[in-house]
């Protein structure tokens, strides 16, 4: 059978552009290498699948890092808002956090895949599973697919939504990338993102579980500063995480130097000063109860005192210079080396992927073939946590569904 459209991945963002186009009665195939589709949806927010943001969609442009641009079109022709919209009309009624965080009411990714298999189903579209796509080629405008199970398939389009290798174990393992790349695509090397650091031997597991809101990172190579963020930190029986390292995760490589101000928005140098001042006056207080205002966790404040050799229940005026500023150090610019990242087994989306010059952002289309699009995680496209990268595979199956019917 020739088919109209046949997008390959039956992610979100290729499920959204298939009931798109159904609606508009295009004849539309997905193949999905997988026996049953999204799989990796059905893991998000732990399975209860933070789907998308509340905020102004406006403000949505500062979490895509260097590709705002890029995705802009997607997102306003297809907003946070419109997502919402979108559910509640298929069944499925949302709560909004005070994070802003927008989930299913009934708190189950099963209903967000159920609502947009029931579209597709609605739209007449024809899912095949267990179909691993080997080959895309293209002659006289028609494409013709082939999988690996020896099925061979013919189409006018062909949307690769296949998403990242985040999660091979779940079918994303890169397989787009290649089949991009045959298609005459640069691929921009795909790493892990959205991820934990690790250490080889850690010394932070005594305390495992800890956490320490709003602290300011900055990630520095070779002397360099990188880049720099504000969030929690939460320390693991394996490393660090929590959301101000799992969103700088794209920025850094093993080796890499984390300095972490517990302290922010107070400088090194502004505690120096009110320690210096400070110290000498409290006299017979425990340097444990003169800290004790931060406001930090006492286990976290034990373990930065004894790495710097004071005991916690030295007297503030036996403090001397040189270790009162190696705790103002500690406190304000501790170092971390990062040993390694969270693998692609744990890592929530890939950066990296297909080279956003080749596609054009207000149709998803590829300016290299005609009646190529590409959507998704495939692309070089990859948000912070908080609904904004599920919130992008919609947006661009919109977008290319919405290209496609005109």
């Amino acid at each position: 059978m020739h088919y109209h459209t046949i997008i390959v991945g039956a992610g979100p963002a290729g499920l959204f552009a298939a009931q798109a186009l159904g609606q508009h009665r295009k004849s539309v195939l997905v193949l999905e290498r997988n026996h049953r589709a999204g799989r990796k949806l059905l893991i998000s927010g732990a399975g209860q699948c933070n789907f998308t943001h509340a905020g102004p969609i406006e403000e949505f442009l500062d979490c895509y890092h260097d590709q705002a641009k890029f995705v802009k079109k997607a997102l306003l022709s297809f907003t946070n808002k419109d997502t919402m919209h979108f559910f509640e009309n298929m069944g499925v009624p949302y709560h909004v956090f005070p994070n802003n965080k927008v989930f299913p009411k009934s708190m189950k990714s099963e209903d967000v895949l159920g609502a947009l298999l029931k579209a597709c189903q609605m739209g007449n579209v024809q899912i095949e599973y267990g179909q691993t796509v080997l080959q895309i080629s293209i002659y006289d405008g028609v494409y013709t697919i082939e999988t690996e199970e020896g099925k061979r398939y013919f189409s006018d389009h062909v949307v690769i939504a296949t998403g990242g290798k985040s999660y091979a174990q779940l079918g994303s393992d890169g397989k787009g990338y290649e089949l991009a790349a045959s298609l005459d695509h640069t691929i921009i090397e795909p790493r892990p993102a959205l991820t934990d650091v690790r250490f080889k031997n850690n010394i932070y597991k005594v305390i495992s579980g800890v956490s320490v809101q709003d602290v300011a990172l900055s990630v520095w190579r070779e002397g360099k500063k990188i880049h720099e963020n504000r969030g929690d930190l939460l320390f693991t029986h394996k490393g660090i995480s929590g959301p101000v390292i799992i969103n700088s995760s794209r920025w850094m490589k093993p080796g890499d130097t984390l300095m972490v101000n517990y302290l922010h928005p107070r400088t090194y140098e502004e505690v120096k000063r009110e320690f210096s001042e400070a110290l000498a006056h409290r006299g017979k207080e425990e340097v444990i109860t003169f800290l004790k205002p931060l406001q930090l966790p006492k286990t976290l404040i034990q373990l930065l005192c004894e790495q710097i050799g004071l005991d916690e229940h030295t007297p503030c005026a036996q403090v001397n210079k040189k270790t009162r500023e190696e705790l103002v150090n500690a406190l304000t610019r501790y170092t971390f080396t990062v040993d390694q990242l969270g693998g692609y087994h744990i890592a929530m989306v890939t950066a990296g992927g297909v080279h956003l010059k080749e596609v054009n952002p207000t149709t998803m289309e590829s300016r290299k073939h005609k009646g190529l699009y590409f959507i998704g995680e495939v692309l070089d496209v990859d948000g912070i946590t908080g609904g904004y990268n599920i919130q992008a595979a919609f947006s661009m199956g919109y977008l290319c569904a919405k290209h496609l019917t005109k």
